[in-house]
């Protein structure tokens, strides 16, 4: 084997221990297929919402393949296409990934979660107790306008957090790991639910895929440990 292939696997070896979340749920160079088992939403929202997140990808590989040739060194830093390439980088990063943990975690029309289950206890730690948390998620989902909710664990603070998220990028807090995501985009609900969005937020989590959910919760406690 050549040396540049055996530097290459030992990088891809190197990114798999360091960053497994990434591998296993966002790889961004092609689409996942996502089934979206659920009667909440209908058929043509989820084929528009695959499609919108393909083209998330698909934005996000043209403006990776440009920061390789953009001029690093523009006379004006503000304004010059390096710069809204950056930006453009971070908006189509964070799209894919999003959709991607609120594919997976959501449409599970089994879903159940056990009182003894570490996403609860843990909620129930930092929330008061899960009901609180959900009321405080069902807050925070009715409060954004275009963009995400989000529950994760903040190493800064060493506890979860909801937040809100506008569009894709703004308003992110610093460091925090996503456990529980839902999409608050017009597009996801607005076909079925027209203003709504209450009623589509309550169908989304009454579907959250608690194993996926629970096995989030688990790492975020590999992360609290490796910042203590």
């Amino acid at each position: 084997m050549k040396l540049d292939d055996l530097l290459k696997n030992a990088v891809k070896s190197s990114l798999r221990e360091s960053i497994p979340t990434l591998v296993a749920e966002a790889y961004v160079a092609e689409p996942k297929q996502f089934k979206q088992v659920t009667e909440f939403v209908s058929q043509k929202t989820k084929d528009l919402h695959q499609d919108l997140y393909k083209n998330y990808i698909e934005s996000l590989n043209t403006v990776s393949s440009k920061l390789d040739t953009a001029d690093k060194n523009a006379a004006n830093p503000r304004h010059s296409d390096y710069r809204s390439l950056k930006l453009d980088e971070a908006y189509n990063l964070n799209a894919v990934w999003l959709h991607e943990l609120y594919f997976a975690n959501c449409f599970d029309p089994n879903s159940e979660i056990g009182m003894d289950s570490v996403a609860y206890l843990k909620l129930q730690r930092d929330f008061g107790t899960f009901d609180d948390w959900q009321k405080d998620f069902m807050s925070s989902a009715m409060s954004a306008g275009n963009g995400w909710v989000v529950c994760g664990y903040h190493p800064f603070l060493r506890r979860f957090v909801n937040m809100i998220i506008s569009h894709h990028s703004g308003d992110v807090m610093m460091g925090v790991f996503p456990v529980i995501v839902v999409d608050m985009w017009e597009h996801s609900y607005s076909r079925d639910y027209l203003g709504d969005k209450k009623s589509y937020l309550v169908a989304q989590m009454k579907e959250f895929n608690w194993k996926i959910i629970e096995d989030r919760f688990k790492r975020a406690d590999g992360i609290a440990q490796a910042v203590k």
